[in-house]
């Protein structure tokens, strides 16, 4: 296992989860997109199991720029998470979250943490050993979940990345999922096939510097989606699927008109010929596409449900664990509404 998880003595514990920022400990990253007040049982579900799980020491930095009001005051009721000012962006979609990950972790590295973990807001731990787990699996001072369900081939996903301080420092790593069209980078995407999103650079690095990575595969015992509601090492779990009409590369891959009009949407047209192919696609596309998003929409509406009603039964579900069998079927800390 990559250096120990350490207690430090200027720990800070309160009946459970321990917070510190001064030198040390684990930077838990966090990008809050709230648009409205619908998802915050979910943002406190997210933030009681990181404090039920989280036995080490520990600070959240999070970006909260695009959050409601009510969201921001549940944020700054958890004394071990730090709202971080960042200047807000323009950028959006996959962009727009690497460029906050990327300033938060700059934050983190400054106050000289051990480690980083990125999770997202709909990601959280199941398990009281997920940090032992993932650093466990740890090479070259990385390692992270790997989407491959969803088509990615190398990227470590923001849903829960640890990136070891010491690789930080030496190689400083971008999210960013923009090409920086050099020859070599262009190589990396047409080796690896990997497409762009949050990570991608530092898919890149480790790709570059030659160096192997540790890859959390999804574990289900039992899939109600095959990318919705994903288990990963049997310690982190993924709802995916927040937006609204969610289309995943996954599906994409399996539907047959999408596959049967990716040569038209790869020809090189612009101007007037170019709007042509783009109505042309979504003309041939748009019943097939309509099923996907309705598909989507009503598997996360009812794993949704479930996992607010009785998360810890929905847990032991997907990984295949009696009743009373797994330390997830404990009740996370008691959920803080404003």
């Amino acid at each position: 296992m990559p250096k120990s998880l350490r207690s430090g003595t200027d720990a800070v514990s309160a009946n459970g989860p321990v917070s510190r920022r001064a030198r040390g400990g684990i930077a838990i990253l966090v990008v809050y997109f709230l648009r409205t007040d619908d998802d915050l049982p979910i943002l406190a579900l997210h933030l009681d199991r990181i404090a039920a799980h989280t036995h080490v020491p520990f600070t959240v930095y999070g970006a909260a720029n695009r959050v409601t009001p009510a969201a921001r005051r549940m944020l700054e009721e958890r004394s071990w998470l730090r709202l971080c000012e960042i200047e807000s962006t323009g950028l959006r979609g996959s962009r727009e979250h690497a460029y906050y990950l990327d300033a938060l972790a700059a934050l983190a590295a400054a106050d000289g943490v051990d480690r980083l973990i990125t999770l997202d807001v709909d990601s959280f731990p199941i398990s009281d050993h997920w940090i032992e787990t993932i650093a466990g699996a740890s090479k070259s001072g990385v390692a992270g979940i790997l989407r491959a369900e969803n088509g990615d081939t190398v990227l470590p996903h923001p849903s829960c990345v640890m990136v070891e301080a010491e690789f930080f420092d030496r190689y400083r790593p971008s999210f960013s999922p923009d090409s920086d069209f050099s020859p070599e980078f262009r190589r990396f995407l047409r080796s690896t096939g990997q497409a762009g999103d949050t990570g991608l650079g530092l898919a890149y690095t480790l790709w570059a510097q030659k160096l192997p990575w540790g890859r959390l595969l999804r574990s289900n015992a039992v899939d109600l989606h095959p990318v919705i509601a994903g288990v990963y090492a049997d310690s982190v779990f993924h709802l995916a699927g927040v937006a609204s009409g969610t289309i995943f590369r996954r599906d994409l891959q399996a539907s047959r008109v999408h596959r049967l009009t990716n040569p038209l949407e790869r020809l090189p047209l612009a101007g007037s010929p170019g709007k042509c192919k783009t109505a042309v696609l979504t003309s041939l596309r748009s019943r097939a596409t309509r099923a996907i998003v309705e598909r989507n929409r009503n598997v996360y509406v009812a794993v949704r449900t479930r996992l607010l009603t009785d998360p810890a039964a929905l847990f032991s579900e997907l990984r295949g664990h009696s009743a009373g069998a797994s330390d997830a079927r404990a009740e996370p800390a008691r959920e803080t509404h404003p």
